[in-house]
C-alpha cells in the first residue's frame, strides 16, 4: 500500500527500504481497524501547497501524528444515566374524596381521573355559554368585500 501512494500523488514516491521501514507504523493503523483505502486516503490527502520535501519522512509523520486510538481506547466505557428518583405521593386537588397519587412531573397536582373530569366539565360549561349566546355567524365574503370597499371609498374621499 506504502509503495502505490506514487499514483495518488507522484511527490509520495517511495523506495522499497523506506516502505519497509515505514511499514511497521502502517501495519499498526490496520490493526486498530483501519482499511488499507482510508489509510492510503489519510497520507495522500490535504498535502501541504508548497509541496512535500522528502516522501519518507512526510509520511512517517503523518503515520505517528495521525495514528487514530485503539479501538478499546475510542468506545470510552460509559454507564447509563441514573434513573430519576420517582416523585413522592401527594394530595389530590380533585374533587371527591381525599386521595394520594404519584405525579408524573412537579407542577401536577391532580391525578388523572381528577385532570379528566376537570376538562369535562369545563368543555360541559363552554358549550352551555355558546349555547345560550349563540356568536353572530360571520359574514360572507361578499360582504367583507363590500365592506373593504365602502372604506376605501370613504378613505380615499
Amino acid at each position: 500500500m506504502l509503495l502505490s501512494l506514487k499514483h495518488q500523488a507522484r511527490q509520495l514516491t517511495l523506495g522499497v527500504r523506506e516502505a519497509r521501514k515505514l511499514a511497521g507504523l502502517a501495519a499498526e493503523w490496520l490493526r486498530r481497524g483501519v482499511s488499507a483505502g482510508d489509510l492510503r486516503l489519510a497520507l495522500s490527502s490535504a498535502l501541504p501547497a508548497e509541496g512535500v520535501r522528502t516522501a519518507f519522512g512526510f509520511l512517517a509523520h503523518r503515520l505517528v501524528e495521525k495514528l487514530p486510538p485503539r479501538p478499546e481506547e475510542a468506545a470510552e466505557p460509559t454507564s447509563p444515566p441514573p434513573s430519576p428518583l420517582p416523585l413522592p405521593l401527594i394530595a389530590c386537588d380533585g374533587t371527591g374524596e381525599e386521595h394520594l397519587f404519584r405525579p408524573h412531573a412537579s407542577w401536577v397536582t391532580t391525578c388523572g381521573p381528577c385532570h379528566r373530569e376537570q376538562q369535562r366539565e369545563e368543555a360541559e360549561l363552554l358549550l352551555a355559554r355558546a349555547e345560550a349566546d349563540p356568536a353572530p355567524p360571520p359574514p360572507s365574503w361578499r360582504e367583507r368585500v363590500a365592506t373593504e370597499s365602502r372604506t376605501s371609498e370613504a378613505a380615499a374621499g
